[in-house]
C-alpha cells in the first residue's frame, strides 16, 4: 500500500509539472485568444503572414473593374440578370393607390445607355470669336456617349474621322439686313468607335508614381514616406494624389516664428549671421560692400611689387 501511495505521489508531481509548463507557455502569449482545437494548429498559423489591407483593396478594385467591363458588353436587362445569377421573379405588385387590392406594376425594363457613338450637338462657332455670325452655327455629329459600369471608367473614342463642313459667314448691314460675307470650311471630329476605359491615364502620374492599368490608378512609389506619415496620423495626412505628407492643420505663427512642416507646429526662426548678410545683400566677410556697387579696379604699374612676374614667352 505504501509503495502504491509513493507511485501516486510521483504521478501527481509529474502532472503538475506538465500543466505548469503548458500554463507558462500560454502566459508568455497572454494577448492571444485560444479556441478549442487551436492549440495544435498554432505553429502552422503563426507561419502564415497576414494579407495587407492595401493588397486586398487593390485586388478588390481590379476585380470590380473586370466585372464592370463584362457588364458594359451586355446587350439587355435579361443578360444582366443571368450574369449575376438572379432568380426569376414573379410579377412585381404595388399597393393600390386608394387602399384597394394590389395592382400589377407597370414598370418597364429598358436597355442601359451603352457607350457608343451617338448624335450630339456641336457648335461650329470659333471659341475665340463667339460673336461671329455663321450658318449653320450648330450641327449634330456622332460623339461617344453613354454609361460605363464603374466610376473609374468613362466613354472614350478609340476611332475618329474628320468631317469638313461648309458654313456661310454673314453680317448685318447698315440697312439692318443680313449680308453674305464669305464661305468657310470647318473641320469637325466625329467618333466612329467607342469603349469604356480608365479616366486616369499614365500621363496623369507624377514622378513619384507608377501607373497600374488594372486598378486605373497612379500608385505612389515612396512607400517608406507613406508609412512614416501614417504613423503620425494624429497630426499628419497622406496625400495619395501628390504622394506627399501634409499637416492636418495649418497655423498662423506670430512674429519671429515660422510653421514647420515636419513637426506641424510653430517654431522660432533661428538668427544666423550668414542668413542676415544674404538677405541684406552685404558680404562683410569679403568686400564689406553691397552686391549692387561695382568693384573698384586699380591699375598696377609694371614695376609695382604686387604685380606677379611672368616668364618671357618662348619663340
Amino acid at each position: 500500500m505504501l509503495h502504491f501511495g509513493s507511485k501516486l505521489v510521483v504521478f501527481a508531481i509529474t502532472c503538475a509539472l506538465v500543466l505548469g509548463q503548458s500554463d507558462r507557455q500560454r502566459n508568455d502569449d497572454s494577448d492571444r485568444i485560444y479556441f478549442p482545437g487551436q492549440m495544435a494548429r498554432s505553429s502552422a498559423s503563426e507561419a502564415e503572414e497576414p494579407v495587407k489591407t492595401s493588397d486586398l483593396d487593390d485586388r478588390m478594385m481590379s476585380a470590380s473593374l473586370k466585372i464592370a467591363q463584362q457588364i458594359n458588353s451586355l446587350q439587355s436587362y435579361e443578360e444582366f440578370l443571368k450574369f449575376i445569377g438572379a432568380p426569376e421573379e414573379a410579377n412585381i405588385l404595388i399597393a393600390g393607390r386608394f387602399g384597394g387590392e394590389k395592382e400589377r406594376s407597370n414598370a418597364e425594363r429598358v436597355k442601359q445607355a451603352k457607350c457608343m457613338p451617338d448624335l450630339t450637338p456641336v457648335s461650329l462657332k470659333p471659341v475665340n470669336n463667339s460673336a461671329k455670325l455663321i450658318y449653320p452655327s450648330c450641327v449634330r455629329v456622332k460623339r461617344c456617349g453613354g454609361c460605363c459600369a464603374h466610376a473609374l471608367f468613362s466613354c472614350q473614342p478609340v476611332a475618329t474621322e474628320i468631317r469638313n463642313i461648309e458654313v456661310t459667314v454673314y453680317d448685318i448691314s447698315a440697312k439692318l439686313l443680313p449680308v453674305c460675307k464669305d464661305k468657310e470650311i470647318i473641320a469637325v471630329e466625329e467618333h466612329t468607335q467607342c469603349k469604356c476605359d480608365c479616366k486616369i491615364k499614365e500621363e496623369h502620374c507624377n514622378k513619384k508614381q507608377i501607373y497600374e492599368k488594372d486598378i486605373c490608378s497612379c500608385v505612389c512609389t515612396n512607400t517608406d514616406e507613406e508609412q512614416k506619415c501614417r504613423s503620425n496620423n494624429h497630426i499628419k495626412l497622406w496625400d495619395g494624389d501628390r504622394c506627399t505628407c501634409l499637416c492636418r492643420e495649418l497655423q498662423d505663427c506670430s512674429t519671429g516664428y515660422y510653421f514647420d512642416q515636419n513637426s506641424c507646429s510653430c517654431q522660432k526662426i533661428p538668427i544666423r549671421f550668414h542668413d542676415f548678410t544674404r538677405r541684406t545683400g552685404y558680404r562683410f566677410g569679403q568686400t564689406e560692400k553691397p552686391d549692387s556697387i561695382p568693384p573698384v579696379i586699380v591699375t598696377l604699374d609694371a614695376m609695382d611689387p604686387r604685380r606677379k612676374p611672368k616668364d618671357d614667352p618662348e619663340y
